[in-house]
């Protein structure tokens, strides 16, 4: 028989993985407030939102090739 090293994870681990992911998520998302209101604050909205839409629309195209 092959001697493997597969680790199981009960699921207090999985549990506390995924609370971890909510408040990364959380810490992320609040992070991403905050400059978009330090952009829109310096720049206006017309800019910020140019500046926002073209950074989704690059997104888009680095993320969706294959």
């Amino acid at each position: 028989m092959a001697n493997t090293d597969l680790q199981l994870y009960t699921s207090t681990d999985i549990e506390n993985a995924r609370t971890k992911g909510q408040v990364v998520g959380w810490v992320q998302g609040a992070g991403t407030l905050f400059v978009l209101g330090l952009v829109l604050k310096l720049v206006g909205w017309f800019p910020a939102l140019v500046i926002v839409g073209g950074a989704v629309w690059l997104g888009s195209k680095v993320l969706g090739k294959k």
